[in-house]
């Protein structure tokens, strides 16, 4: 198989070429992205691994919707899959993840299966990295080392909670003057009029041109926004829920847990309790 010495070196050498075909592999020598395509794929045993381990796992909800969770594991801790789900598997080596973590802080924590909340932006990056492989371009090489690098500072500063409301900005500018406007002044009452005015367009031509580039419409990102700030003040507990709503631009905290509770598959108490600082 393709870099087998490099999927060996991020996932152990025990790993057997039946496994390996069971699993669709991107790696460079400091990370690897490793999709299961089946049941058989080393990634879905109970083992631990010589490098730091991030699972993402997708989940489909009863309305259709795709839920997706994060978690974090040290080198040499084992770890489990939980069953009905998909993953994609990051695997960052000790020495690459350890040396850019202690840019921000002081200490090495042990992660034993550590949830966290990541930017689902990472996901464009993670396809961008897994397509850049795949084609194989000249100097691939390079532009996969730097996204190696990109990927790993996401997911530390995810650890930090510092991504949550990371977006791609557009290249339209009525759609880029939204997004930056909504990102400054998103505890306001924003209208879809007030953004097509600093665009310079019609409330309906915004509508069109946001939902076309962003696939949702411009009232549908305020509340991502809104939701992404409350997750950050969530994870602290010296704030209630109710001014949580108020600072967040909510009109009440029925309608806060509400809109949490439908986007996210749990309530702002829940999240509290499991992601808390």
């Amino acid at each position: 198989m393709k870099d087998s010495e490099l999927i060996r070196g991020l996932a152990g050498n025990d790993i057997s070429e039946e496994k390996l075909a069971c699993t669709d592999c991107y790696v460079r020598p400091s990370l690897g992205l490793f999709i299961p395509v089946s049941d058989s794929s080393f990634l879905t045993e109970k083992r631990s691994f010589p490098s730091y381990l991030a699972a993402i796992s997708f989940e489909q909800a009863a309305d259709s919707t795709v839920h997706y969770s994060c978690r974090i594991i040290s080198p040499d801790v084992v770890c489990t899959c939980d069953e009905g789900r998909h993953y994609y598997f990051i695997l960052i080596s000790k020495e690459f993840f350890e040396k850019r973590y202690l840019m921000y802080s002081d200490t090495l924590p042990s992660f034993k299966d550590k949830d966290f909340e990541m930017c689902s932006d990472i996901l464009k990056a993670l396809n961008t990295f897994a397509f850049e492989y795949s084609k194989g371009m000249m100097n691939s090489h390079i532009t996969l080392d730097a996204q190696c690098e990109i990927i790993t500072h996401w997911i530390i500063r995810s650890l930090f909670g510092e991504t949550l409301d990371m977006r791609a900005v557009s290249a339209d500018y009525s759609v880029a003057r939204a997004q930056h406007y909504m990102e400054q002044h998103y505890g306001e009452n924003i209208t879809v009029a007030k953004l097509a005015e600093l665009g310079y367009v019609s409330p309906s031509s915004l509508n069109r041109r946001f939902k076309k580039e962003t696939g949702i419409t411009p009232i549908e990102y305020l509340i991502e926004i809104r939701l992404a700030k409350a997750k950050l003040l969530l994870r602290r507990k010296n704030i209630s829920v109710t001014e949580i709503a108020m600072r967040c631009g909510f009109g009440s905290s029925a309608h806060f847990s509400a809109c949490f509770q439908s986007r996210t598959g749990i309530s702002p108490s829940d999240y509290r309790e499991k992601y808390s600082d």
